[in-house]
């Protein structure tokens, strides 16, 4: 019937033999990779633990690399986040009582930029699978790209600002991060939602609210 399937949260090489390596708008068949999925690999249980339990979970190193080279053959069309944030004492339960989920939101961009300072994707190829291709995708109206006429939904970074990340600048309700020890190289400086500023080093713009998306269809 000509329909459309969208694959989410891909994490093993096995499941990228299912999947074409094709320009996004020749196929109906399409995949998002998430954040994490990206970032940790099954080496980093043993310091995080539960912290890092999810579903689907967190696999091999090479399960991760092979996600990784799949968003530059574009078998994985987009990046996503899959943002949980259970509280930190429902995490620190055993592993099988724990819930699956992380909270990731917060760090998700200086996460991906790590890839590119790792010299494994580029700026542009990362613009792409994080708001050109999400927009094209799901046909969202005046979004995803800097056009005039389009809504301006804009992140600022500074590239080469390393930092620590510590609990105390976790800006979650639910207090936490699996992050929390590592280092990353880029750091969020400004927020723009819909053309207002809502974040500035550090600051929330408390006034700003999001607008319904609008779907081309």
């Amino acid at each position: 019937h000509d329909t459309r399937l969208h694959v989410l949260h891909l994490t093993t090489a096995r499941e990228l033999e299912l999947l074409e390596a094709r320009p996004l708008d020749e196929k109906r068949i399409t995949a998002e990779a998430c954040v994490h999925h990206l970032f940790f690999d099954d080496r980093d249980y043993e310091m995080k633990g539960t912290f890092i339990k999810c579903n689907p979970a967190i696999k091999s190193r090479a399960d991760r690399d092979a996600i990784r080279r799949a968003l530059l053959d574009n078998r994985i069309d987009v990046i996503g986040t899959d943002h949980a944030p259970h509280t930190i004492e429902e995490k620190l339960g055993s592993y099988f009582n724990a819930p699956a989920g992380l909270p990731l939101v917060q760090w998700a961009l200086p996460m991906v930029l790590e890839l590119y300072h790792d010299r494994l994707i580029s700026l542009e190829q990362l613009v792409e699978k994080t708001s050109h291709a999400p927009a094209r995708l799901f046909n969202i109206s005046q979004r995803g790209y800097l056009r005039e006429g389009y809504w301006a939904d804009l992140v600022l970074i500074d590239l080469a600002s390393p930092y620590r990340i510590e609990r105390e600048s976790v800006r979650y309700k639910c207090g936490w991060t699996p992050l929390e020890g590592y280092r990353l190289r880029s750091r969020v400086v400004t927020t723009i939602v819909n053309g207002v500023v809502a974040y500035h080093e550090g600051r929330v713009n408390q006034a700003v609210r999001g607008k319904r998306l609008e779907f081309e269809r």
